[in-house]
């Protein structure tokens, strides 16, 4: 099965998304992948912490060299939605 068909890997970086969201700070790929890390170190079993690690190599595709702070589309939502509150 490939991460991107799998619904959980979306849920798990929109949790990683709504955590950031929540703490005002840029949603990027790279921050995204380091969230998915912060969230694996409090992981709760085998199975959640292998799903973090494929949505943060899943992640990783989109990481072009050179640009580091390379924002994820879908994931635009989340930051339009905050700035119409402010």
């Amino acid at each position: 099965m490939f991460f991107q068909d799998d619904e959980k890997g979306h849920v798990i970086i929109g949790e990683a998304a709504l955590h950031l969201a929540l703490a005002q700070k840029e949603i990027t790929v790279m921050s995204l992948i380091a969230e998915l890390g912060r969230m694996a170190v409090d992981h709760s079993g085998d199975a959640r912490l292998l799903e973090l690690s494929e949505a943060r190599n899943w992640l990783r595709t989109f990481i072009t060299p050179g640009i580091t702070r390379q924002p994820v589309p879908y994931l635009q939502n989340f930051v339009s939605l905050n700035e119409d509150k402010n």
